[in-house]
């Protein structure tokens, strides 16, 4: 079965050679210890493991309900124990960007972690450092955004902090210990990506990807005084590293692949990581878990993601050029999965767009549009249970990148800003019109699928694209860009305007409606199944269930499957059910 596997995230090298990661294997996220084969048990599901420099503790980022008002808690890796931090009810602490793994949240000399908290005002989040010694916590940031803790200088003097007030407008500031000021680090003129992935040795600096003056995310050293000297400028984006000392490892995207490149500060020589089979090894932030990390020894701990295989653990030796596969966690897979090859389609404003097509070993004619989320994400070509249980009954997949997708440069990515359900629409016609050029692909038996922002694009799809599609699948879509925005979370409230819309401005308002699959309801042919978790916070159920009111109320075929007790991403625990479910629902409506 193709959801017979071990799903990891977000692996941490710790001490004596252990690694820790977030694993599924018991129903739930929580933390594993690969060297001991052991789990360390923590009500709620983990987000997010870091190791305490000295290796005495392991930090967790729980999420106790599937809402995310994540917690906050050490573990002791001997015996299990939990201490609690941060637990407020209603309250959503953050160690680094959310859904990201890169940031570094304890100083090297373990006294001190920074987290980030909105409990002063739910719209907003603080940062915070906390005396590990003492439980003393002193707020060190008051924000009016998204302020969110990166790491420590070497010297543990420093903080940076990162304003995330959308994915493609960032700032970094320095947070002194010692003075109590807070000091600007980079100056925009406009948009503009700053990713850090360390310090200098020295504390004079930073390594950063960012497209500071560019279009791509380049590599660059950033020193204290807002000097930037690139170390890297490929015409891709650079979507994160790490560093060691001399040591710098960064990851370029190629088509959605990785290629990880190193070298030794200073030396002007750069190398390839060999020893890795093709695969994804960096997202932006870490998002995912995808971030490399260097182990005590000098080697590099990879997270790798193929799309014919589970996500896996590497151990890479930089200077030998040689790799070790150090897990198994898809043993029990098929093991004929698909690897896609890469489509384009050129939309109806001249943007060219990118997809992966995944072809059936016996191709029946039929096939499925995925869309991704974010939708400031991409289509990375990693395993997905549901593509390939696709795939084994035949039916095609086509994984596009349109606009608002990253890894293709900032112009891209911001072209969604304010346009949800417009050129995004564009580009899926455009890239679904190519298909008649695959000569196994029957047109007239597409079906069209996504989850979150891809559960929008799905049902705009079969609202406002009705001809091209037999069936569509929303998990925890949204069907009304105004009552999406009016009940987001409230740390997104700052950003919304720019980001889709206006909904204070009439007439902004009025076309945000027309766009929406709701007021488009009537126009519906293909059968619709609805999927949304009941603690969801980021996309309220009601959108799921409003949409489901208004085709049932006309006619359409229609079917909602709700899922208690979850958030806005499907558990272990219903994963196989809601992945045979979703694939039946396509094989009988695409015939």
């Amino acid at each position: 079965m193709t959801t017979d596997f071990e799903w990891l995230s977000g692996a941490e090298p710790g001490p004596g050679g252990e690694i820790a990661y977030v694993s599924d294997a018991t129903g739930r996220p929580q933390v594993r210890l690969l060297r001991a084969a052991r789990h360390l048990p923590v009500d709620g599901s983990v987000r997010r493991c870091a190791w305490r420099p000295d290796g005495t503790r392991l930090l967790v980022l729980v999420d106790p309900d599937g809402g995310e008002d994540h917690r906050l808690a050490e573990i002791d890796p001997v015996t299990g124990a939990v201490e609690w931090l941060v637990a407020e009810p209603g309250v959503r602490c953050e160690v680094g960007v959310p859904y990201g793994t890169a940031s570094a949240p304890y100083s090297p000399d373990s006294r001190l972690l920074a987290y980030a908290s909105n409990a002063r005002d739910r719209e907003v989040f603080d940062v915070h450092v906390r005396d590990l010694a003492t439980g003393a916590t002193r707020t060190v940031l008051t924000g009016d955004d998204r302020w969110l803790p990166v790491s420590f200088s070497p010297d543990a003097t420093k903080l940076l902090v990162l304003r995330l007030h959308q994915n493609t407008e960032h700032d970094l500031v320095l947070c002194d210990l010692r003075a109590n000021t807070v000091t600007p680090l980079t100056d925009r003129t406009g948009p503009d990506k700053y990713e850090p992935i360390g310090w200098l040795p020295d504390s004079s600096g930073i390594h950063v990807c960012t497209t500071h003056g560019r279009d791509f995310m380049g590599l660059a050293t950033l020193s204290l005084d807002g000097t930037l000297t690139w170390t890297a400028t490929p015409p891709s984006d650079v979507e994160g590293g790490a560093v060691r000392g001399d040591l710098v490892v960064w990851g370029v995207d190629v088509g959605g692949w990785t290629r990880l490149h190193w070298t030794t500060t200073g030396s002007g020589v750069t190398h390839e990581v060999e020893g890795l089979p093709p695969g994804v090894a960096v997202h932006e932030f870490g998002y995912s878990g995808f971030v490399p990390r260097f182990t005590h020894d000098g080697r590099l701990l990879v997270q790798l993601g193929r799309p014919d295989a589970a996500t896996e653990l590497y151990l890479a030796d930089l200077a030998a050029g040689t790799a070790e596969k150090l897990t198994d966690f898809g043993a029990r897979l098929p093991n004929n999965l698909v690897v896609p090859r890469e489509i384009r389609a050129t939309s109806a404003d001249g943007l060219r767009v990118r997809a992966h097509l995944y072809t059936p070993h016996e191709p029946n004619g039929a096939l499925v549009v995925t869309v991704h989320g974010g939708p400031e994400y991409q289509a990375y070509p990693t395993f997905d249970p549901l593509v390939q249980e696709l795939l084994a009954r035949g039916i095609g997949v086509l994984a596009p990148d349109i606009r608002g997708s990253s890894g293709h440069g900032l112009r891209h990515q911001r072209l969604i800003y304010g346009d949800w359900g417009g050129g995004d629409l564009d580009d899926l016609a455009a890239i679904t019109g190519a298909l008649a050029d695959v000569d196994w692909v029957d047109t007239t038996r597409l079906g069209v699928h996504g989850a979150s922002y891809g559960g929008f694009a799905a049902l705009s799809c079969v609202s406002r694209l009705p001809h091209l599609w037999r069936a569509g699948v929303s998990e925890c879509g949204s069907s009304d860009l105004v009552t999406d925005m009016l009940s987001a979370p409230p740390t997104w409230r700052k950003r919304l305007k720019a980001w889709i819309g206006d909904v204070d401005d009439p007439v902004a308002r009025a076309e945000l409606t027309a766009r929406g699959p709701l007021a488009n309801a009537y126009r519906v042919t293909a059968p619709v199944l609805l999927l949304h978790g009941e603690n969801d916070t980021r996309v309220d159920p009601e959108e799921s269930e409003r949409m489901y009111r208004r085709l049932k109320e006309l006619g359409k075929p229609v079917e909602l499957v709700r899922h208690p007790g979850v958030g806005h991403e499907v558990d272990r625990e219903s994963l196989a059910a809601t992945v045979a479910l979703i694939a039946d629902w396509f094989t009988t409506h695409l015939g």
